[in-house]
Protein backbone atom coordinates (compact mmCIF):
# COMPACT_ATOMS: atom_id res chain seq x y z
CA UNK A 1 0.00 0.00 0.00
CA UNK A 2 1.42 3.39 -0.99
CA UNK A 3 2.03 6.14 1.63
CA UNK A 4 -1.08 8.19 0.89
CA UNK A 5 -3.15 5.00 0.94
CA UNK A 6 -1.95 4.34 4.49
CA UNK A 7 -2.85 7.89 5.46
CA UNK A 8 -6.38 7.52 4.11
CA UNK A 9 -6.72 4.29 6.11
CA UNK A 10 -5.78 6.28 9.20
CA UNK A 11 -8.33 8.96 8.29
CA UNK A 12 -11.09 6.39 8.20
CA UNK A 13 -10.20 5.00 11.60
CA UNK A 14 -9.94 8.45 13.13
CA UNK A 15 -13.34 9.49 11.78
CA UNK A 16 -14.92 6.35 13.17
CA UNK A 17 -13.47 7.15 16.57
CA UNK A 18 -14.93 10.66 16.57
CA UNK A 19 -18.37 9.10 16.11
CA UNK A 20 -18.00 7.07 19.31
CA UNK A 21 -18.75 8.39 22.78
CA UNK A 22 -15.33 9.63 23.81
CA UNK A 23 -14.16 12.60 25.83
CA UNK A 24 -13.93 16.04 24.29
CA UNK A 25 -10.15 16.25 24.76
CA UNK A 26 -9.56 12.88 23.11
CA UNK A 27 -11.90 13.71 20.24
CA UNK A 28 -10.12 17.04 19.70
CA UNK A 29 -6.76 15.28 19.53
CA UNK A 30 -8.08 12.79 16.98
CA UNK A 31 -9.56 15.48 14.76
CA UNK A 32 -6.33 17.51 14.98
CA UNK A 33 -4.43 14.42 13.84
CA UNK A 34 -6.89 14.04 10.96
CA UNK A 35 -6.28 17.61 9.84
CA UNK A 36 -2.52 17.10 9.88
CA UNK A 37 -2.73 13.84 7.93
CA UNK A 38 -5.19 15.35 5.44
CA UNK A 39 -2.89 18.30 4.80
CA UNK A 40 -0.10 15.85 3.96
CA UNK A 41 -2.04 13.17 2.08
CA UNK A 42 -4.11 15.21 -0.36
CA UNK A 43 -1.13 16.97 -1.99
CA UNK A 44 0.70 13.61 -2.17
CA UNK A 45 -2.37 11.97 -3.70
CA UNK A 46 -2.70 14.68 -6.32
CA UNK A 47 1.02 15.06 -7.00
CA UNK A 48 1.18 11.36 -7.83
CA UNK A 49 -1.24 12.10 -10.67
CA UNK A 50 0.33 15.41 -11.70
CA UNK A 51 -2.66 17.61 -10.83
CA UNK A 52 -1.28 19.85 -8.06
CA UNK A 53 -1.63 22.95 -10.26
CA UNK A 54 -5.41 22.98 -9.82
CA UNK A 55 -5.52 22.07 -6.12
CA UNK A 56 -7.43 24.48 -3.87
CA UNK A 57 -7.66 23.59 -0.17
CA UNK A 58 -11.23 23.68 1.18
CA UNK A 59 -12.14 24.09 4.85
CA UNK A 60 -15.90 23.78 4.55
CA UNK A 61 -18.64 23.09 2.06
CA UNK A 62 -19.19 26.38 0.24
CA UNK A 63 -22.74 26.65 -1.10
CA UNK A 64 -21.91 29.66 -3.26
CA UNK A 65 -19.00 27.92 -4.96
CA UNK A 66 -21.10 24.81 -5.41
CA UNK A 67 -23.96 26.78 -6.99
CA UNK A 68 -21.49 28.64 -9.22
CA UNK A 69 -20.17 25.37 -10.63
CA UNK A 70 -23.61 23.83 -11.14
CA UNK A 71 -24.95 26.92 -12.90
CA UNK A 72 -21.93 26.92 -15.22
CA UNK A 73 -22.51 23.33 -16.40
CA UNK A 74 -26.30 23.02 -16.51
CA UNK A 75 -27.60 22.63 -20.05
CA UNK A 76 -31.20 22.08 -21.10
CA UNK A 77 -29.99 19.74 -23.84
CA UNK A 78 -28.97 17.18 -21.22
CA UNK A 79 -30.67 15.48 -18.31
CA UNK A 80 -28.47 16.61 -15.41
CA UNK A 81 -29.07 15.92 -11.71
CA UNK A 82 -26.77 17.56 -9.13
CA UNK A 83 -26.25 15.92 -5.72
CA UNK A 84 -24.25 17.01 -2.67
CA UNK A 85 -22.75 13.91 -1.07
CA UNK A 86 -22.62 13.45 2.68
CA UNK A 87 -19.49 11.90 4.18
CA UNK A 88 -21.33 8.67 4.95
CA UNK A 89 -22.58 8.31 1.38
CA UNK A 90 -19.19 8.66 -0.29
CA UNK A 91 -17.65 6.38 2.33
CA UNK A 92 -20.31 3.77 1.50
CA UNK A 93 -19.34 4.08 -2.17
CA UNK A 94 -15.65 3.83 -1.31
CA UNK A 95 -16.14 0.67 0.72
CA UNK A 96 -18.60 -1.17 -1.52
CA UNK A 97 -15.63 -3.03 -2.96
CA UNK A 98 -13.65 -5.04 -0.41
CA UNK A 99 -10.21 -4.26 -1.74
CA UNK A 100 -7.59 -2.15 0.03
CA UNK A 101 -6.09 -0.67 -3.15
CA UNK A 102 -9.56 0.36 -4.34
CA UNK A 103 -10.69 1.84 -1.01
CA UNK A 104 -7.54 3.81 -0.20
CA UNK A 105 -6.17 4.76 -3.59
CA UNK A 106 -8.58 4.48 -6.53
CA UNK A 107 -11.92 5.37 -4.93
CA UNK A 108 -10.54 8.45 -3.16
CA UNK A 109 -9.41 10.13 -6.36
CA UNK A 110 -11.19 13.51 -6.35
CA UNK A 111 -12.60 13.39 -9.88
CA UNK A 112 -14.18 10.24 -11.32
CA UNK A 113 -16.42 9.41 -14.29
CA UNK A 114 -18.53 6.25 -14.42
CA UNK A 115 -20.74 5.09 -17.31
CA UNK A 116 -23.42 2.50 -16.59
CA UNK A 117 -25.87 0.77 -18.87
CA UNK A 118 -28.64 0.07 -16.40
CA UNK A 119 -26.67 -1.59 -13.55
CA UNK A 120 -23.68 -2.67 -15.62
CA UNK A 121 -20.49 -0.59 -15.36
CA UNK A 122 -19.12 -0.06 -18.87
CA UNK A 123 -16.52 2.67 -18.58
CA UNK A 124 -14.55 4.11 -15.64
CA UNK A 125 -12.16 7.07 -15.49
CA UNK A 126 -10.24 8.84 -12.72
CA UNK A 127 -8.08 11.95 -12.79
CA UNK A 128 -4.94 9.78 -12.67
CA UNK A 129 -5.75 8.18 -16.02
CA UNK A 130 -5.97 11.47 -17.93
CA UNK A 131 -2.78 13.09 -19.20
CA UNK A 132 -1.98 16.56 -17.94
CA UNK A 133 -1.65 19.74 -19.94
CA UNK A 134 -0.39 23.15 -18.90
CA UNK A 135 -3.43 23.98 -16.81
CA UNK A 136 -5.86 21.05 -17.00
CA UNK A 137 -6.26 17.38 -17.82
CA UNK A 138 -7.09 15.82 -21.16
CA UNK A 139 -9.87 13.36 -20.35
CA UNK A 140 -9.86 12.33 -23.99
CA UNK A 141 -6.41 10.77 -23.64
CA UNK A 142 -5.95 8.09 -26.31
CA UNK A 143 -9.24 9.26 -27.88
CA UNK A 144 -11.21 7.33 -25.25
CA UNK A 145 -14.17 9.69 -25.44
CA UNK A 146 -14.46 9.60 -29.22
CA UNK A 147 -16.97 6.75 -28.94
CA UNK A 148 -20.09 6.20 -26.87
CA UNK A 149 -19.79 4.74 -24.36
CA UNK A 150 -16.15 5.80 -24.12
CA UNK A 151 -13.37 3.24 -23.90
CA UNK A 152 -12.69 2.59 -20.23
CA UNK A 153 -9.46 3.98 -18.79
CA UNK A 154 -9.45 1.59 -15.84
CA UNK A 155 -9.89 -2.14 -16.53
CA UNK A 156 -13.27 -3.21 -15.17
CA UNK A 157 -13.22 -6.29 -12.96
CA UNK A 158 -16.29 -8.35 -11.97
CA UNK A 159 -15.94 -6.92 -8.45
CA UNK A 160 -16.37 -3.39 -9.80
CA UNK A 161 -19.94 -4.16 -10.83
CA UNK A 162 -20.73 -3.56 -7.14
CA UNK A 163 -20.46 0.12 -7.99
CA UNK A 164 -24.03 -0.07 -9.26
CA UNK A 165 -24.89 0.37 -5.56
CA UNK A 166 -24.43 4.07 -6.29
CA UNK A 167 -28.13 4.11 -7.20
CA UNK A 168 -29.16 3.01 -3.71
CA UNK A 169 -26.50 5.02 -1.87
CA UNK A 170 -27.57 8.30 -3.50
CA UNK A 171 -31.24 7.52 -4.13
CA UNK A 172 -30.88 7.77 -7.90
CA UNK A 173 -34.17 6.84 -9.54
CA UNK A 174 -33.79 7.22 -13.26
CA UNK A 175 -34.86 4.82 -16.01
CA UNK A 176 -32.60 6.21 -18.75
CA UNK A 177 -30.78 3.59 -20.79
CA UNK A 178 -27.44 4.96 -19.58
CA UNK A 179 -26.43 6.52 -16.27
CA UNK A 180 -23.30 8.65 -16.11
CA UNK A 181 -21.95 9.59 -12.68
CA UNK A 182 -19.33 12.30 -12.22
CA UNK A 183 -17.76 12.69 -8.79
CA UNK A 184 -16.31 16.18 -8.50
CA UNK A 185 -14.95 18.61 -5.92
CA UNK A 186 -14.16 22.29 -5.59
CA UNK A 187 -10.65 21.26 -4.53
CA UNK A 188 -10.10 20.77 -8.27
CA UNK A 189 -12.53 23.16 -10.00
CA UNK A 190 -10.91 23.23 -13.46
CA UNK A 191 -10.42 19.49 -13.64
CA UNK A 192 -13.93 18.88 -12.31
CA UNK A 193 -15.49 21.16 -14.90
CA UNK A 194 -13.46 19.69 -17.75
CA UNK A 195 -14.64 16.19 -16.73
CA UNK A 196 -18.27 17.32 -16.87
CA UNK A 197 -17.83 19.11 -20.18
CA UNK A 198 -16.05 16.06 -21.62
CA UNK A 199 -19.09 13.93 -20.78
CA UNK A 200 -21.44 16.45 -22.41
CA UNK A 201 -19.29 16.59 -25.53
CA UNK A 202 -19.17 12.80 -25.67
CA UNK A 203 -22.96 12.61 -25.59
CA UNK A 204 -23.47 15.47 -28.04
CA UNK A 205 -21.01 14.28 -30.67
CA UNK A 206 -22.29 10.72 -30.55
CA UNK A 207 -25.98 11.63 -30.65
CA UNK A 208 -26.59 10.05 -27.27
CA UNK A 209 -27.88 12.98 -25.20
CA UNK A 210 -31.40 11.55 -25.13
CA UNK A 211 -30.18 8.14 -23.99
CA UNK A 212 -28.43 9.14 -20.78
CA UNK A 213 -28.83 10.87 -17.44
CA UNK A 214 -25.84 12.68 -15.92
CA UNK A 215 -25.56 12.73 -12.13
CA UNK A 216 -23.05 15.23 -10.73
CA UNK A 217 -22.01 14.27 -7.18
CA UNK A 218 -20.03 16.84 -5.22
CA UNK A 219 -17.78 15.25 -2.56
CA UNK A 220 -16.54 18.34 -0.71
CA UNK A 221 -18.18 17.24 2.55
CA UNK A 222 -16.23 13.98 2.48
CA UNK A 223 -12.87 15.73 2.26
CA UNK A 224 -13.86 18.46 4.72
CA UNK A 225 -14.91 15.86 7.31
CA UNK A 226 -11.42 14.36 7.16
CA UNK A 227 -10.01 17.62 8.52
Amino acid sequence: MKPFAKLFALFGEAIKQTRKKIGFTQMKKIRTLCAMLFAIAIPILLASCGVLYDFKPIKQFDQKEYDKMIISVLDRNFKIKPIVSEYEQFDAYRTCIQDSLWQHQTAVQPVQILYFKKDSLLSYHINCTAKGGLSNLNWNTDQRFETFPPATAVPITPQMQNLSKIRDIYGINDDSEYLIVVFWTNMLPKISKSAIETVKTNLRENGAANKAAIVLINTDKFYVTLQ
